[in-house]
């Protein structure tokens, strides 16, 4: 047993030297509360020294964006004051469709969002125009699908 499962044990056994003494336990009882503790500190150690592998979970698989991941985002983004995150998200949405899709036509709000580093402030109505350009790219007929993050990895 190592220093500190020894440790353990004592303040065990203080605790069970006190608590006799408090609740005046007769001598058989607190031999036993006095047992109980040590062997708790035993078994603390023992258990402190079993060194057993430990299981290693496979990490969660990227999530897949596609059109149903816009609408979820159009939606959030309907609110009065859109969030940090969802805004980014967009971002990244509109980063990956303009790589996607570079003979598109595309507005100038649209190529100033996809080329800052940090998305701009944009009110509600123009993320909106944003998003619904985006969508319109997508949704583009003979054009070659928007590619998924892990695919451009």
């Amino acid at each position: 047993m190592t220093r500190s499962a020894w440790g353990v044990t004592a303040v065990l056994v203080v605790l069970a030297v006190t608590a006799g003494w408090f609740f005046g336990l007769d001598t058989r009882h607190a031999v036993m509360l006095l047992g109980a503790a040590v062997a708790a500190g035993v078994a603390n150690g023992l258990l402190e020294a079993v060194d057993v592998p430990r299981v290693v979970l496979p990490p969660l698989p990227d999530p897949v964006l596609g059109l149903a991941d816009l609408h979820s985002l159009e939606f959030s983004l309907a609110s009065a004051e859109p969030g940090a995150r969802a805004v980014l998200e967009v971002q990244s949405l509109a980063v990956l469709v303009a790589a996607a899709r570079p003979d598109a036509p595309r507005s100038d709000a649209l190529r100033a969002f996809t080329t800052q580093p940090q998305p701009l402030s944009l009110t509600p109505r123009e993320l909106r125009a944003v998003v619904d350009e985006l969508e319109a790219l997508v949704l583009t007929p003979g054009a070659p699908p928007a590619p998924r993050p892990q695919e451009t990895a």
